[in-house]
């Protein structure tokens, strides 16, 4: 009943928004419980010998991951919060998805996290397990943090064994972008955005492609085989997930190596670039990657990053369409989302200072002329009204995508405590089947080998 409230409210919104028809491991085991050593009801409360004094500034950090222009937005964004909040400096520390998680674990292990930072649903049940994230719900509670216009469905979305330690960014799913003269150019024929399509379509495009395409320098699509969040397509769609309810890997052996076996089969043809160019186009700046330099023709993302690639290439028409399903119609896309958390090893001036920050991102028509659809369709049913004569073109693709597809999908399963660890196990096993080192059957048997056995290191 839950989920259906959830997909009744979400889709309502976005319903409301189209009718305008505008356009790392982890491994802090002990952090210092600054919030639970209150007393029940008060344990946000800031003491008078905790606040500062009247006219000092409290300095916070501020971590996010993305690209330029999403770092330009925040910078605005944080700009207006210091003017509203003059005794508030905000310490920005912007990076790319690849590095973000990497630095993310590694100031965690050393007591030196952010104050407030981005968190994904792939490492939120890790980091939460580990003591890192800040259970909030004091803030909410005072009223520093507003969740009044928020559904308790994505409230519940922030939670975790049912301790609130995140609020949502917005709602979202993930697509495949498409540069549609391309397609056109080399006969690629693909669904509409709200028609499904299967992996042998997938693959009998990629070939009408290559035949078409050979000697160019353009490929069909970038190379997914070593982000297991993108590997989540295959548990899901062999009817599983990334991992069980329990905790334990939610996949067989078999899926791992059919998974790697058909991005192999890609590359070889030359539908995908090869190891080496896949890593690079991976680290490089939205603007410099393949797709948005007219080299590629699909493109992996989360579809409220459509306006940025429609920025950054505004010579070429850019859609999106779904993630393609196994054979007998499964899906792999689930209702998902980013969103805003704050660490648990700060004192409570740092740790009030943080929940204002999120509360003046999504909740506020300063942020939210800013930040509109960057992260989905805004969780503040008011906040979604107060964009809608703001929503460009783009935008306006991305809500219609979102309105078809958000009746089709469920809720994903939470990552197990250790995901950060087996999403690094995973990604190394793919690296050495993507430049030839070993064969999918000798790197898939021993990553389900090193992620059962990060699985069991990790128990309770």
């Amino acid at each position: 009943m839950k989920h259906n409230k959830m997909l009744a409210v979400l889709l309502a919104t976005v319903m409301a928004l189209t009718a305008v028809g505008c356009g790392s491991k982890a491994t802090t085991e002990n952090p210092a419980p600054a919030a639970e050593s209150k007393a029940e009801g008060t344990q946000a409360a800031e003491t008078e010998a905790e606040k500062p004094a009247d006219g000092e500034k409290v300095e916070i950090r501020f971590s996010w991951w993305g690209d330029t222009k999403r770092n330009d937005m925040y910078n605005e964004i944080c700009d207006r919060f210091e003017a509203e909040n003059p005794n508030i400096k905000v310490m920005r520390e912007p990076m790319s998805w690849s590095d973000y998680w990497t630095k993310m674990s590694t100031q965690v292990a050393g007591g030196n996290a952010p104050d407030m930072f981005g968190m994904h649903p792939q490492y939120a049940a890790d980091y939460a397990l580990r003591g890192a994230l800040l259970e909030i719900q004091p803030y909410v509670d005072n009223g520093t943090i507003d969740l009044s216009k928020f559904s308790d469905a994505i409230i519940d979305s922030g939670k975790y064994k049912d301790k609130l330690y995140m609020v949502s960014m917005g709602v979202s799913f993930t697509c495949y972008l498409v540069n549609n003269e391309l397609a056109e150019q080399y006969g690629v024929t693909l669904p509409a955005y709200n028609e499904d399509w299967t992996w042998a379509q997938f693959q009998e495009e990629a070939k009408k492609f290559t035949d078409a395409a050979a000697g160019t320098g353009i490929y069909f699509s970038g190379d997914s085989s070593a982000d297991i969040n993108c590997f989540r397509w295959a548990s899901r769609e062999a009817g599983g997930d990334n991992y069980t309810a329990d905790g334990q890997l939610g996949f067989e052996e078999k899926t791992v190596v059919d998974f790697l076996d058909m991005w192999s089969a890609l590359r070889e043809e030359g539908a995908i670039p090869d190891a080496a160019t896949a890593s690079e186009d991976g680290s490089l700046a939205l603007e410099q990657r393949l797709f948005s330099l007219g080299k590629m023709v699909l493109h992996n993302v989360p579809i409220n990053q459509l306006y940025l690639y429609a920025d950054a290439m505004p010579d070429n028409n850019i859609s999106a369409i779904r993630i393609p399903t196994a054979d007998d119609g499964t899906r792999a896309e689930y209702l998902e989302g980013a969103h805003f958390a704050i660490s648990s090893n700060i004192d409570e001036a740092h740790q009030e200072a943080a929940a204002k920050l999120i509360n003046f991102f999504v909740n506020t028509e300063q942020s939210m002329e800013l930040f509109k659809m960057d992260q989905g369709v805004p969780a503040n049913s008011d906040m979604a009204e107060f964009i809608k004569p703001l929503l460009d073109e783009p935008n306006q693709k991305a809500i219609d995508f979102a309105l078809a597809l958000m009746p089709l999908c469920d809720t994903a399963t939470p990552a197990a405590k250790g995901a950060s660890e087996i999403a690094t196990a995973y990604q190394t096993a793919a690296d050495k089947v993507r430049y030839g080192q070993e064969d999918s059957a000798t790197a898939a048997a021993a990553f389900m080998k090193e992620a059962n056995s990060i699985l069991e290191a990790n128990k309770n």
